[in-house]
Formats: C-alpha cells, structure tokens, sequence
C-alpha cells in the first residue's frame, strides 16, 4: 500500500475511533433526536416528518435509514464522516499534523459526537476542494466532477449553493483560450454535470421547495432578513472561536514569515480559498439562528485549508494538539461559573449546559434519555413539558 493510502486510512480510523469512543450514546436533544425520530420512525419517504423540503436534508436521511437501526448507529454515521473528512483534509494537504490538528478542533470533534447532517456535509466539502485543486492545476475536465459533487452535496445541505458563484467564475477563468464553440460546450457539459448530481434536489425544489428554500422564515434566514438576536450571536461567535484559534494563530506566523507570496502554484489556490471562506464566513457570522455555531464548519476547513498554502509544516504541533483540549476545558471552566435561565434548565432538564457546549466528547451524556423517560411519550428531541408528552 502506496504511503499516503496508509496515512490516510490510519487518519480515517483513528479518528473514526477517537468519535465513536465519545460519540453519543443515546437519544439527541433538538435537531438530533428529530434526526432519530424520523430514521427510526418515519418510513413514508425522504423528508417526512419535516417542515419543509429546506430543511429536510434528504440524503443523509437516505444513508442514515439503509444503515442504522439504533440512535447510537445515527450518530456513528455522524462519527464515521467526520473522520473522512480529516483524512479528505489530508489527501487536499498532505499535511499529517495540520489532519490531526484539524480534527481536533472543537466544532469538528462536537459534530461528530452528535447525530446531525453537518459532517456530513463538511466531508462532501472536502471533497470538492480536492477535486477543485486538481481542476485549477491540472485538467479543466476535473470541473465536471466537482460540479456533480456540489450537485450531489446540494441534496444533503443547501449551504451548497453558497460555493457555485465561485465555482463559476473559476470555470470561466479556467476556459480562456478555447474558442467560444468550446467553451460553450464546456460549460453546457458542466451544468449538465451539475444539474446530474443536483436531479433530486431540482426535482424536489421545484415540485415542493421552492417556496421553503425562497420565501418564508427558512428563506428570510438564509438571506439575512431576519432581526439580528446579537446575544445569542455572540454565544455563538464565542464558541467558534475555540475551534478558530489556532489556525488563526498559525495563519499570523505563516504570513510573518514569509508574507503573502506563494510558492509552487499555490496562488491560485490561495485565491480559491481565500475567496470562498469570505463568502462562507459571512454567510456564518449573519445567520442568526439559536444553533448558528454549527455552520462554522465550513469557514473553518477554508481557513485551514487558506494556512495550507504557506505550506503546512507544522512545528511542535503536540502543543498545539494539548492547546485544542485545554481551549474546551477553559470554556466549560468559565461557562459553568454562569448561571443558566430558568427557561433553558426547564427545556433541557438533566443536561449540564456549560459540558455540552463546551466540551466536545458526549460518551458520558444521557441527558435526553433521563427526560425522554421522565416524561414519555416518542421522543423527537423536541418534547412538550407542558402536556408531559411528545410534541
């Protein structure tokens, strides 16, 4: 086995290990047990059981219900692509520490504890910055496949559309020099390509979803229209920033020393980089929903992936591992000083808030099996205790 298929895999399963060792073991609280509910308990299609076809992540509901028939088995699944997603990060990098740094950051390890569709998603992304290399620097045919890929990704999390506008003028930029015969066929085969991957979502959005995805409170969300709540933002922004800190810290050292130039061929990847963690950054910082944190997965593979193109040679990266789990550790430190409002110990009853926040193992959480017990009913992470039921 050729070096880099070995250090990829022993990224992929010692991470996979690492996740499943303090992956939740049970029920979820919010998005997650809703997760649970419908893999588990709703069988009439794809995106039953939810509001809206925005929200209804239907290919990961597909993966999830062929394999598991456990909550635990939902939230391995969450587990097994975040692992992928390190070990994708290496195959874009080469870089075995800054994989080992990246995985280890709070929002990635907290993601792949908790059965949600984000590493999911985070995986696929890795995917297309991979694929998106090798179109900048080698073949423009790669562009086919990485617009099928955003395609099948935009089935999974709408936060796919986000990375086409660039994808696009990349393609464009890439397609100077051919005749204009060319590159009109060039760019028909592409959004071909795309619209292939993309077929089910098309079908959906435009059968059912365009008024969920466009208009109404999903839409007004997604667009920026809704009032910022900059208490809850700052919580938010506040917990990113654990996950944020040292590529930051290593992006400061990297442009010290060597300034903005970039060796072999990396500018135009430095661009691509550059380019999309502005847009998915901003995207982030003004989503103004209670679980905004989650969405900084995206701008942090970016970042990191920005850093790598000073080349990732990452110097005593065992200090800078020991500092991504004391950062974890300060916060639960300084959050548990804080009081909870009455409100949230009364909608999370059994859950300490200031450890499932802060710190990103849930091996040893069953808060939400307490309350599901307590108060009956099928739980769907969501339960009503004003009626003692389910919602």
């Amino acid at each position: 086995m050729p070096p880099t298929l070995k250090r990829f895999a022993a990224l992929l399963l010692g991470f996979f290990a690492l996740y499943a060792l303090t992956a939740q073991r049970g029920l979820g609280w919010g998005d997650s047990g809703e997760f649970q509910h419908r893999i588990l308990h709703l069988g009439d299609g794809l995106v039953s059981g939810c509001d809206s076809f925005a929200t209804a992540h239907p290919l990961y509901v597909a993966f999830a219900k062929f394999f598991c028939s456990t909550p635990f088995q939902i939230t391995l699944v969450s587990s097994f692509f975040g692992a992928l997603a390190v070990a994708g990060f290496y195959g874009c990098t080469g870089s075995v520490a800054g994989s080992v740094l990246f995985g280890m950051s709070h929002a990635v390890w907290w993601l792949s504890c908790v059965s949600e569709v984000y590493t999911m998603s985070l995986a696929f992304l890795v995917l297309e910055m991979y694929l998106l290399r090798k179109f900048v620097q080698n073949d423009r045919r790669w562009g086919m496949a990485l617009f099928f890929v955003n395609g099948l990704h935009l089935a999974l999390h709408n936060i796919a559309l986000l990375s086409i506008p660039v994808y696009g003028v990349m393609l464009l930029v890439r397609l100077r020099g051919l005749s204009g015969r060319e590159r009109i066929s060039a760019v028909c085969l592409t959004a071909l390509a795309w619209a292939a991957g993309a077929s089910y979502w098309l079908y959906s959005f435009c059968s059912r979803g365009a008024a969920d995805v466009l208009f109404g409170g999903y839409g007004a969300q997604t667009f920026g229209f809704m009032p910022a709540r900059w208490q809850v933002a700052a919580f938010n922004w506040a917990l990113s920033g654990i996950s944020l800190f040292v590529p930051v810290c290593l992006l400061v050292k990297a442009v010290r020393r060597h300034g903005f130039s970039a060796a072999g061929g990396e500018m135009p990847m430095r661009w691509a980089f550059g380019v999309l963690f502005a847009v998915h950054f901003a995207f982030w910082v003004r989503y103004f929903i209670v679980s905004q944190f989650t969405f900084v997965l995206p701008p942090l593979l970016l970042l990191w992936l920005f850093v790598s193109t000073w080349g990732l040679q990452v110097k005593k990266w065992e200090a800078w591992a020991g500092i991504q789990v004391l950062l974890p550790v300060i916060a639960y430190l300084v959050l548990s000083g804080m009081q909870v409002p009455e409100w949230r110990r009364s909608l999370h009853p059994h859950r300490d808030e200031a450890a499932y926040f802060a710190l990103p193992w849930k091996f040893n959480d069953d808060s939400a099996d307490r309350a599901a017990a307590e108060y009956g009913g099928v739980w769907n992470g969501y339960p009503d205790y004003g009626r003692g039921g389910a919602k």
